[in-house]
């Protein structure tokens, strides 16, 4: 079974290589001009990115809850 720790530095890498790949496209893009692959290539990026950060967002989320869930148990 794999651990919550496994599953969130999955999480942390991949949107932390989303957001490498974003950063070097739009650089790319200013330095060299923007064809249309390369539009399209950011585009694909963004899409990328937006749902890695989704992703991460949701573990905080589930992790806030279940440690609500355990302080509200205790009282």
């Amino acid at each position: 079974m794999t651990s919550l720790d496994t599953i969130r530095h999955r999480l942390d890498t991949q949107y932390v290589r989303s957001e490498q790949k974003l950063n070097q496209l739009a650089l790319q893009a200013t330095q060299n001009g923007a064809s249309l692959d390369d539009i399209n290539a950011f585009n694909t990026a963004i899409r990328q990115n937006s749902v890695a950060s989704y992703c991460v967002n949701q573990e905080i989320q589930v992790k806030h809850n279940l440690a609500k869930a355990i302080i509200n148990e205790i009282r």
